[in-house]
This record gives structure tokens, sequence and C-alpha cells, in this order.
């Protein structure tokens, strides 16, 4: 299992999340967004709605599976 933080920088929209959904669901491991005692699935539209993309927030980005390094890599990347 990988764990990282993501601390958003500056303001995302909501035009980013199905751009998010898309490519979490490239990779075979289990990829989730911890976040203020939640635990959202990013292969999941409806769950990735609710996320906070606001200036200042963060969140921990969880991958488990054969491509966890990759996926949290990769996926970190797009919060950049």
């Amino acid at each position: 299992m990988v764990r990282k933080t993501i601390c958003i920088e500056k303001k995302m929209g909501t035009e980013l999340i199905p751009y998010l959904v898309q490519s979490a669901c490239h990779y075979s491991s289990s990829i989730y967004i911890e976040a203020a005692e939640k635990s959202i699935n990013m292969k999941s539209i409806m769950g990735m709605s609710i996320l906070d993309l606001s200036e200042g927030s963060s969140f921990e980005l969880v991958a488990d599976g054969d491509d966890e390094q990759r996926a949290a890599r990769e996926l970190s990347d797009c919060f950049a």
C-alpha cells in the first residue's frame, strides 16, 4: 500500500474530476482519497464529486495493488 499526501496549492475546477476518474480507471490497483474522515474511491464519479479541490485543502492518496507505485506517482502529478 502506498500513501501520498496531496496539498492543493491553487484552486482547481470541478472539470478536473472526470479526468481524475478516467485516469484512475487505467490502473488495476484500488485507489482512494482519504479526507475529512471519509474514504473516496477515485474510480467513482459520484464519490469524487464531493472532493474539495479548493486552495489550501489536503488529502491522502492511497493506492493498493499490483501497480500501486505507478498509480500513486502518476495520479499525484495530476494535482501538481
